[in-house]
């Protein structure tokens, strides 16, 4: 199977492009955002964004992926994998419906990191 083979259920992959890279016209990336919030393919999308951009600048990024706008995804890069993957972790565990194998797999890390990540939230919103 093809790297690329969630693209063919892109919903973006449907429309005309001129949505995802505006022209300064003032309608900016409003229906752009419409479209990636009913995608299918979101989660695929930012990965291959984040692979494709890299640690780039603002500068370095273009249109909209994931429904996430170029200066979003710039700030996103600006944080530490430790920091994604704690990110990730929470997410998952907010989410519901998983237990700390199924997260740990998710996030690349060991159970034992899924429970200290856990409880170092709870216990900051605790405070």
């Amino acid at each position: 199977m093809s790297a690329y083979a969630w693209m063919d259920d892109a919903l973006c992959a449907q429309t005309g492009p001129d949505a995802f890279h505006p022209d300064g016209s003032g309608h900016g990336y409003r229906a752009a955002a419409k479209i990636c919030d009913a995608c299918p393919v979101r989660e695929a999308c930012a990965e291959h964004a984040t692979r494709l951009e890299g640690a780039g600048s603002h500068a370095d990024r273009h249109g909209m992926w994931a429904g996430t706008v170029p200066r979003t995804r710039a700030k996103q890069a600006e944080t530490t994998p430790k920091a994604q993957r704690d990110a990730l972790i929470l997410r998952l565990h907010d989410r519901g419906g998983m237990d700390a194998d199924e997260i740990a797999t998710a996030a690349d890390c060991n159970k034992r990191t899924v429970y200290r990540v856990t409880a170092t939230h709870r216990d900051q919103a605790a405070a």
